[in-house]
């Protein structure tokens, strides 16, 4: 007997747990299998889908079935529509009309009909052309929408809709929790004890999603512009990170219905800086603080997750949480420590006059010796690397593609905004930075090395961080060899350019 594959889809991406949803794909089988036993095939094997037919995603399934059909493993295929089977014409449908017999069950068509061939190749170009100028309507109607300050999806945490006519945003009950986290921040709560004072007490607050909190909610909330009312649309690429929409005047629109006000964009600049660690904040009454050296600037290479230190040695936080890691870091602390300080030694001393990390360390050591030498000279230098940010967030957004024509009319006017931003962070920095700060000492290896074990652990963390931005530790690959820093340890100095997987091949485990 011979045999055939069936081919199933169901065209909506649903949980298998939904039975409702997955009618369609069982009646599918039936069908297919009815048509079988009529015309003398075995069922070989089901194949089966719940993805889209035109999207680019890859499609496992519906790849095992052409694969199947190219290597001479069947020579029939069923499948109960045109347009389940493919939405991209000829491009599909061609190879495997010349490879096997292939049924459509709810046209009628059948391959191995002369007359059929001609007619499954014009429904499927059909199929093409419907989608293409469904893709171009849809397109349209949503720009359409996003330029009146519509908002598409499920309202934000904190926000409702306020009228479906328009779509604009309102304050939601909720609204007070978010302005409450950003002060917070603001004020120099962490993201970690901001998720915990909302974990615990007698009234708990549940998350956006219902559960716990956890920093990534955190840092989402804050990097999300619809809090200052902007229109939001996902990066290409890389779902979930919103960034500002533009208009094809390259203008912001604002989703926020009239009268209805956004968390203020300074206290959101603060917030961020706060977050990001480039804004010193004083300590809250009976907070606990971090007392370990290097914790806050290790991270784990194997996942880029925070490495703090848990007891004797720092450990992969990802890996502890339970959230996952390809290859998870523990490294001996007092191990660590020691490699740390000689690279940081030996980096400040042969640092040369026009070093620009000399000038990032003499900010910080002036701050360091006089705390309160001046607030609002921390939130220059605070504004300044958030500023430096921008402009690599601007940098990766077009190597990501994000600026492709028809979106590349607005990048002019990008690299101005983010370019001015800069020059104004650069010059406001210049303007309260002290005159003269003596920091000879640190270019002295042996003095260098003197105040760096003379100091305690909480002067060490403050000296760590004159130079360093980041620290990625790497998985041993032979521990019966001991600590070997060189192989698995990359500094970041306050200067050099953002952490990449591929700027560090020697991290890579073996």
């Amino acid at each position: 007997m011979e045999e055939i594959d069936l081919y199933l889809r169901k065209s909506k991406v649903v949980r298998e747990e939904d039975a409702r949803d997955l009618t369609s794909v069982i009646t599918q089988e039936e069908l297919g299998r009815r048509w079988a036993d009529r015309n003398g095939y075995r069922v070989r094997h089901v194949w089966v889908d719940n993805l889209s037919a035109w999207s680019d995603i890859v499609r496992p399934e519906f790849d095992g079935a052409l694969g199947a059909i190219m290597l001479g493993e069947v020579k029939a295929l069923w499948c109960f529509a045109l347009d389940r089977f493919t939405r991209k014409g000829i491009d599909e449908i061609g190879p495997v009309l010349g490879r096997a017999r292939v049924i459509f069950d709810y046209e009628g068509l059948d391959s191995s009909i002369e007359r059929d061939r001609r007619w499954i190749i014009d429904r499927a170009e059909q199929a093409r052309e419907y989608s293409v100028r469904l893709s171009y309507n849809l397109r349209s109607t949503t720009t359409t929408q996003r330029d009146r300050g519509m908002w598409l999806g499920q309202a934000p945490y904190g926000l409702e809709i306020a009228d479906e006519k328009t779509r604009k945003l309102r304050h939601s009950a909720q609204w007070p929790i978010v302005l409450k986290l950003i002060q917070d921040v603001a004020d120099g709560v962490s993201g970690r004890q901001a998720c915990i004072d909302r974990n615990t007490g007698p009234t708990p607050i549940p998350s956006p999603g219902g559960g716990r909190w956890q920093s990534s909610t955190v840092s989402r909330m804050l990097h999300n512009p619809v809090y200052e009312g902007w229109q939001v649309v996902n990066q290409r690429g890389n779902p979930g990170n919103g960034t500002v929409y533009r208009n094809a005047d390259g203008e912001r629109v604002s989703v926020l219905a009239e009268g209805v006000e956004p968390i203020p964009a300074a206290l959101v600049a603060k917030a961020r800086a706060a977050l990001a660690g480039h804004l010193p904040v004083p300590p809250r009454k009976g907070e606990r603080r971090t007392k370990h050296v290097l914790t806050g600037l290790t991270r784990c290479a194997g996942c880029a997750g925070a490495l703090p230190c848990e007891g004797r040695s720092h450990v992969c936080s990802h890996h502890k949480i339970g959230k996952g890691c390809p290859n998870p870091t523990s490294v001996m602390r007092t191990a660590l420590e020691r490699y740390v300080r000689d690279r940081w030694v030996a980096r400040l001393c042969s640092a040369d006059d026009h070093d620009p990390l000399l000038v990032a360390v003499a900010e910080r050591y002036a701050m360091l010796r006089n705390p309160s030498v001046n607030e609002e000279a921390n939130e220059a230098i605070a504004a300044l690397k958030v500023a430096e940010e921008g402009v690599q967030r601007l940098a990766d957004q077009m190597a990501a593609g994000l600026y492709a024509p028809p979106f590349d009319v607005h990048l002019p006017r990008l690299q101005e905004e983010a370019r001015a931003a800069l020059i104004v962070a650069k010059a406001r920095v210049a303007k309260l930075a002290p005159n003269t700060v003596d920091i000879t000492f640190l270019r002295d290896f042996e003095m260098a090395q003197e105040a760096w074990d003379a100091a305690d652990r909480g002067l060490r963390r403050e000296l760590a961080r004159l130079a360093i931005r980041e620290i990625y530790v790497s998985k041993a690959t032979n521990r019966r060899k001991g600590f070997d820093g060189d192989s698995r340890v990359k500094i970041f100095f306050h200067g050099d350019p953002p952490y990449s997987p591929e700027r560090l091949p020697e991290l890579e485990p073996a």
